[in-house]
């Protein structure tokens, strides 16, 4: 049996080294025309460095990425709002999250592959025969395959032509990523944190994924579309963060107009129809969220973990796929909702809102948090 596999992101790459140790054949395609060491970083969380660990990946992972101890909450002001310790993660569940570079992660899994990429490949339409797929690219090739999966993002072209198309939701909030070269003392490198500011979506964090690479991001709300020049964000990001306390401050210090990477932050709102004949959906293609949980490469892949098992377990793709998907909506569908509720949450305005926001943030009581822990990380894979 031989997969397409449309989308050569993380959760493609996963895909392909899940069915490799199955014994599938597969081919995979990339839009993008070379795979290149640029982009934001990452935190992978505990469960998706379980789904590594099955894989046997996990330990040349952890020793590309950075070390994390604890992930706080913070108000800008430097209070705690909430915290999780990734040490008592490790030991309830198995594994720990993993700060990475993205590219760092993508080229470990290119590594693990026996099948090349074929870069420079944009999927632009999909047909179906009684007992086989074919891919069209724009270039005008053709690939072949008795099932095809789409883990081609968001924006999922196969998604959009084939299965349908979709609604995108604006999440009020526009975002700005960059990794920056700069030595972190000891503890800002073993404690990471997300900082919220005085509400209209304005948040702020940084943390060490390797090397002396840190990743910082930076969100706030603002209407889509908003045109910025590089110059015009820098000193946006450094007005809103001035009153920020902690290492804010060196680390914005170090950013460039160059750096800064720029998105509107979307989603899609729940969908239910996640395969259609022999094309399935995985990853962002099938359940994007917004970033508020730290779970989308995470999500995409738990996906194609499960996916891989289901093809491997079942006697047909067709069974295969809704087994697949019987297992992951639920559970994707909650993470979106939830992320989204996060983001408006994050949105509120005004001292009062404000000071209400991080009042309940911060009084969730422990059983509350232990079972949105175990609902995260303790997954049955």
């Amino acid at each position: 049996m031989k997969a397409i596999i449309i989308g050569g992101g993380i959760g493609g790459l996963t895909t392909a080294i899940a069915l490799q140790q199955r014994g599938w054949h597969y081919e995979v395609y990339e839009a993008a025309p070379e795979y290149k060491a640029v982009g934001a970083g990452l935190l992978l969380g505990a469960n998706a460095m379980k789904v590594y660990q099955r894989l046997g990946i996990a330990d040349d992972l952890a020793r590309r990425g950075g070390h994390l101890e604890k992930v706080y909450i913070k108000d800008y002001k430097g209070n705690i709002l909430q915290q999780i310790d990734n040490n008592l993660l490790e030991q309830q569940y198995g594994c720990r999250s993993l700060p990475i570079h993205r590219a760092t992660l993508q080229a470990a899994l290119l590594e693990q592959l026996q099948q090349p990429v074929s870069t420079g490949k944009k999927c632009i339409a999909v047909t179906e025969a009684p007992d086989s797929v074919i891919a069209c690219f724009d270039d005008g090739s053709e690939a072949k395959g008795d099932i095809l999966i789409a883990a081609d993002g968001i924006r999922s072209a196969v998604r959009e032509y084939y299965i349908g198309s979709q609604g995108y939701r604006y999440s009020g909030q526009t975002c700005w990523r960059a990794t920056i070269n700069m030595d972190l003392p000891a503890a800002e490198q073993l404690n990471s944190a997300e900082v919220w500011g005085k509400g209209n979506g304005v948040r702020a964090s940084f943390m060490h994924v390797g090397g002396n690479e840190v990743y910082f991001w930076f969100t706030k709300k603002l209407p889509e579309n908003t045109p910025f020049t590089g110059e015009e964000a820098l000193a946006l990001i450094r007005r809103d963060l001035a009153d920020f306390s902690g290492h804010m401050q060196e680390v914005t210090a170090h950013l460039t107009p160059s750096l800064l990477i720029h998105s509107d932050l979307y989603d899609l709102a729940p969908i239910r129809k996640w395969h259609k004949g022999r094309v399935v959906l995985l990853g962002d293609a099938a359940h994007a969220t917004t970033p508020n949980l730290g779970q989308g490469a995470s999500q995409a892949i738990e996906d194609a973990y499960v996916l891989a098992d289901c093809l491997s377990s079942h006697p047909d793709h067709e069974a295969a796929f809704r087994h697949y998907a019987a297992k992951r909506l639920a559970r994707t569908h909650k993470i979106v909702r939830i992320s989204w509720q996060l983001a408006q949450v994050t949105n509120w305005k005004g001292a009062c809102a404000v000071g209400i926001r991080n009042f309940l943030l911060r009084s969730v009581p422990t059983g509350v948090a232990k079972r949105q822990l175990d609902f995260i990380y303790n997954i049955d894979l």
